[in-house]
């Protein structure tokens, strides 16, 4: 029978704050001054429960199927109706068998607690319902003073006439540390204990109402002393402690002694869960880093970190997870060479929106926290470069029917005596369908320096590098050949501004966040994106670069029901090896993907020529990705590559210099992806190449010869 309310009010007074009855104790007992003159009770109204730390939940981009998760705290809320009896009984058995009738204080409990503390001055004991547990967690705080006592009591009372007790017990369950890093009741059953269902690969976290009264023992134990009891660590107290709970249980009549028996029998659990809740693979770090740095989520980084590990935000991202698997399969077991440290690296976007729907970062995300895909400072791109120059010299009124010079060596004047060289045969006068085609690295040299290096670097930025020497200062002869570090995801998005007609899209993973007041705080939905190119220039390049799958050094990248086009990129030594590239547009889906092959622990010799090694891997995934998907023709070639031919000029302009007479030139012919002219042809096998015995120099002396392979 519950006393009443006045009488509970009046006997608080006489323990806490009676005048009359704190003097005549003071002069009995020292350590009443202290206690009698720690609060004055008002009548001010309890406050709220503090919001509890929830982590956020992802999931792939159909929103249904969860990846990972991002918290400060593991806590799974739960519902006090899915939380089994011989859950709830085991806890009420252990921390506040008068819970249902109490008043939110256990007044025997309170006087014991009074008397103790009184006679040393100090908080000894606390004599703690669930009701008072629960305010020091989530109103108060765990200081222990006399002060903080009263006023545990005082909000107590009111906290139990403000909540039923089921509400109560629902926010003690989900409060409650239980040790290893978990909180609340769910998420500690999900760590301690695993089964594994039928046919399933790996074992699963318990749900509560699979416990067993042993098992729902153990987690009661903890919340006393969470590391204290361990059964990890210290399995003799754990058994020690659940025993104790078993027998509360028993004289409480909750369970049967025999029950408790064969409880007491149970094996305890053996694995132990991870303590730290932070990214476990390279997909969910991109999510945290993306959102981490997005002023929606908060003007300071303290409020997004909050905002995202202890917010519950429910979290879309634009992987797709039929493509990641295929982007994992291709990675792993089209690459040419299958040592440890030989890795590859791929990044696929949807070129109309930047959505990135697979990703490959490496492998042993775990050890090595580096995600090669997006982290700086990249690895050099070789002469998939030669999208952003061919694609600012076509902006720049260039035509692919120009001439230009790709003999070896090569040098420019403003250089000075520094040189460069190809990496395959061939090389004198030709048009750039030719020079693209066979990756010509001299002709792209003259060609840069021709439009201004300065443009290209602007550029550059534009589609999405963000590495790029800035400054004409830093500009150098071999910019155009790929000597500046660039990520997979930069030249992925590279060729996907080329794919969506010259409209360029930050490429982002989230697509939406969700708050758990079902509150829209991110959607990355319907961005215009920022036109860079004109749409005839980037239908013009898209033709141009068609020709380096059909008989240039891309040939391996081609697969059947996909007109695809791209480039190749080879660094120095073969230690780099790439290849990006897209389908049309139109109907069904189209993707822009960039693949890297080469060595995890630095430019090591051996990666190959990228036609011979990320193509292959390229053709792999796209393969799989667009499986059934419409075979959508090439734009048309437009104005663009319709525009006269010039020479180039490597020092400035177009047909400002003839190197030779006219009439003694080849005609090249300008049929996007042929390469053969009417007299000597030029040839450039698109796999045997001489090696390059001449290291690149990225900042290059005064003379200083330099070699990089194109392919």
């Amino acid at each position: 029978m519950r006393l009443p309310r006045m009488l509970l009010t009046f006997l608080l007074t006489v323990i806490v704050g009676g005048i009359a009855v704190g003097a005549c104790l003071a002069a009995l007992v020292p350590g009443t001054v202290e206690v009698v003159t720690a609060h004055h009770y008002t009548t001010k109204a309890v406050a709220d429960l503090s919001a509890l730390a929830e982590p956020s939940t992802i999931y792939w981009n159909d929103g249904t199927e969860e990846m990972g998760t991002l918290g400060a705290q593991f806590r799974d809320p739960v519902r006090i109706d899915e939380v089994p009896p011989r859950v709830v009984n085991a806890v009420i058995a252990t921390e506040d068998r008068t819970f249902w009738t109490n008043d939110g204080i256990d007044l025997g409990g309170v006087f014991r607690a009074f008397l103790k503390n009184v006679t040393s001055g100090q908080i000894e004991q606390g004599g703690s319902t669930i009701t008072q547990q629960l305010v020091k967690n989530r109103i108060l705080t765990n200081k222990r003073t006399v002060n903080r006592k009263v006023k545990e009591i005082e909000d107590a009372l009111r906290l139990n006439e403000k909540f039923s007790k089921k509400k109560i017990l629902e926010e003690y369950l989900n409060t409650i540390y239980l040790g290893s890093g978990s909180y609340g009741i769910k998420a500690a059953a999900r760590r301690y204990f695993l089964t594994a269902d039928p046919g399933a690969a790996l074992p699963r976290g318990k749900r509560l109402d699979e416990l067993t009264i042993g098992e729902a023992a153990l987690l009661a134990g903890l919340i006393s002393n969470p590391e204290g009891n361990n059964p990890f660590t210290y399995p003799d107290r754990a058994i020690r402690r659940r025993a104790d709970v078993l027998r509360g249980e028993v004289d409480s009549g909750y369970i049967t002694q025999t029950e408790a028996d064969a409880a007491n029998n149970e094996p305890l659990p053996t694995i132990p869960p991870v303590k730290e809740q932070r990214p476990d693979n390279y997909l969910v770090a991109e999510v945290q880093d993306q959102l981490l740095a997005d002023p929606r989520m908060g003007a300071t980084v303290k409020e997004r970190t909050d905002k995202l590990l202890k917010g519950g935000l429910k979290i879309t991202t634009t992987f797709d997870h039929t493509m990641q698997n295929q982007a994992d399969d291709a990675t792993n077991n089209a690459k040419p060479q299958k040592g440890p440290d030989w890795i590859s690296s791929l990044v696929s976007i949807e070129p109309a929106t930047g959505a990135v729907k697979a990703m490959v970062g490496g492998p042993d995300f775990a050890g090595s926290q580096y995600n090669i895909a997006t982290h700086p400072i990249g690895r050099q791109p070789g002469s998939t470069w030669k999208v952003i120059t061919l694609g600012g010299a076509l902006q720049n009124g260039y035509s692919p029917n120009d001439q230009v010079d790709g003999t070896a060596p090569c040098s420019v004047k403003r250089f000075g005596s520094v040189t460069t060289n190809n990496a395959e045969d061939g090389g004198g006068i030709e048009n750039l369908w030719s020079a693209t085609s066979g990756s010509v690295n001299c002709a792209f040299v003259r060609l840069s320096t021709s439009v201004g290096q300065d443009k290209l670097i602007d550029l550059a930025h534009k589609m999405g590098v963000q590495q790029t020497r800035p400054t004409q200062n830093d500009q150098f002869l071999t910019l155009s050949i790929g000597t500046v570090e660039a990520t997979p995801m930069e030249m992925a998005t590279v060729m996907a501004t080329i794919a969506d007609g010259g409209v360029h899209h930050k490429p982002y993973v989230v697509t939406k966040v969700v708050g758990p007041d079902g509150k829209v705080l991110i959607d990355n939905a319907n961005d215009a994106g920022d036109r860079v190119l004109d749409a005839d220039v980037a239908a013009c390049e898209a033709n141009v670069l068609r020709g380096v799958v059909t008989g240039g050094t891309g040939t391996n990248a081609a697969f059947s029901g996909q007109e695809v086009f791209g480039k190749t990129g080879t660094t120095d030594n073969r230690a780099d090896a790439w290849f990006i590239g897209a389908n049309p547009a139109g109907s069904g889906q189209q993707l822009a993907t960039a693949v890297w092959f080469g060595n995890r622990t630095g430019q090591i010799a051996g990666a190959g020529f990228g036609g011979d090694s990320s193509a292959p891997i390229f053709r792999a995934f796209m393969s799989q990705a667009l499986a059934n998907q419409a075979d959508n023709p090439l734009p048309d070639p437009g104005p663009v590559c319709a525009r006269p031919g010039q020479f180039v000029n490597p020092d400035g302009g177009r047909g400002a210099q003839v190197p030779v007479d006219a009439t003694q030139l080849p005609t090249v012919s300008q049929t996007p992806g042929v390469s053969t002219q009417n007299t000597t042809p030029i040839t450039r096998p698109p796999v045997t190449r001489p090696p390059v015995t001449t290291p690149v120099t990225t900042t290059p002396p005064t003379t200083t010869t330099l070699a990089k392979p194109s392919g």
